[in-house]
């Protein structure tokens, strides 16, 4: 099963025709466990009704959902939720369109909501392929140079600074999370964030460190709020 996630025969092929992207984005299909994103389409962050059409973000007065419900218990909404792109952004929303076709083709390949690769990119780097972070954390899904050679990115610093490679390690990567730590998207998450020994040591729950905790309920709620908007899928 599908990270936030389905058969890859379930999908509809890239560059669906305008005619059916309406009926697509209205699709709602069954869940099980994590959300199901069965219309390729429907997830792409590209609205082809209008070119103007608005990102999550745009609507001020809209209000947040809250997130999916998951196992592992969540701490508490922070006071200041993550600010989701918007059109006092211009430069993010022009991030986030030029990425969507490559984020929603890795996420076909690798069994994953690609809403789920998008709400990940925002929290990690507002979708900036030559992010680094202090610990030297890089691109677009913030991966560690060390974690991409071990996923088969050779020349990591180099390599995870271009969105395909980084793009692919971190798909891998959260595949191989999954596979660990099963259908429980926060200590998905949580692992991604802090790591799998991390996650074990305590007890298999969201650790206990304030940047790990504050991680997963900002991804989650980013993750709710585009399904929200993009087809609320449960």
């Amino acid at each position: 099963m599908a990270l936030g996630l389905v058969p890859v025969g379930a999908w509809a092929g890239a560059g669906c025709p305008a005619a059916s992207a309406e009926d697509l984005l209205a699709a709602a299909p069954a869940g099980d466990g994590f959300v199901l994103a069965r219309r390729l389409c429907a997830t792409t962050l590209v609205r082809r009704r209008a070119a103007t059409a608005p990102l999550p973000g745009d609507e001020a007065d809209a209000a947040p959902q809250p997130p999916p419900v998951v196992a592992t218990p969540v701490p508490p909404a922070a006071p200041k939720p993550p600010v989701l792109l918007s059109a006092k952004d211009p430069a993010g929303q022009a991030r986030v369109r030029a990425l969507a076709p490559l984020m929603a083709d890795v996420a076909q390949r690798h069994d994953i909501d690609p809403l789920l690769l998008h709400a990940v990119a925002h929290i990690e780097s507002r979708h900036q392929s030559q992010a680094i972070s202090p610990a030297g954390a890089r691109g677009l899904m913030q991966v560690m140079p060390a974690t991409g050679r071990g996923l088969g990115v050779a020349d990591a610093e180099r390599q995870l600074l271009t969105p395909q490679a980084n793009l692919e390690a971190s798909a891998r990567y959260l595949k191989q999370l999954q596979a660990r730590f099963g259908n429980d998207l926060a200590l998905v998450l949580a692992a991604y964030n802090a790591g799998e020994g991390a996650v074990e040591r305590h007890g298999r729950r969201v650790p206990p460190f304030a940047e790990t905790q504050a991680y997963v309920r900002n991804v989650l709620a980013v993750y709710a709020e585009l399904r929200r908007r993009l087809g609320a899928w449960s």
